[in-house]
């Protein structure tokens, strides 16, 4: 059995391999992953198609860096983790740097559920509000 720290070092290689598969296959077989646009992808084989979807295209060619910030157990085996993530995309209509920060439950050394999120500066999300853009609040511009 993975610890954390090694699933998530496994997600970041199997990502940067552009392996859809390899993704999938540190998530339970009936675990449920929000992805950044708010689809809610049920089931391991889902959840690889999905992702060799968008490696295949969008995320082509991208590299993820992705590192664990906090960690706190629920009860005795299940684990709530909260990462953070670069993603950098050489080409295409994602080309760039985006940063995210994901939750995931984990039990047994696999993932039950990962909740994924790209952050942006409230500025951005308010289309440039300047006032709401001064309040910041709880940090959305960090790390």
């Amino acid at each position: 059995m993975l610890t954390v720290d090694e699933v998530v070092a496994e997600l970041q290689r199997v990502w940067n391999a552009g392996d859809g598969a390899g993704w999938a296959a540190h998530f339970a077989e009936d675990a449920e992953f929000v992805d950044v646009v708010g689809r809610v992808q049920h089931g391991r084989q889902v959840i690889a198609g999905e992702h060799q979807k968008i490696l295949d295209t969008l995320y082509r060619g991208s590299r993820i860096a992705i590192r664990r910030v906090a960690s706190r157990p629920l009860c005795a085996d299940v684990l709530l983790v909260r990462t953070t993530s670069v993603l950098r995309v050489p080409a295409g209509p994602r080309a760039g740097e985006t940063r995210a920060i994901q939750t995931m439950i984990f039990q047994n050394g696999q993932i039950l559920a990962f909740h994924n999120t790209i952050r942006s500066g409230i500025a951005d999300f308010a289309q440039r509000d300047e006032d709401l853009g001064r309040l910041s609040p709880l940090g959305w511009d960090a790390d």
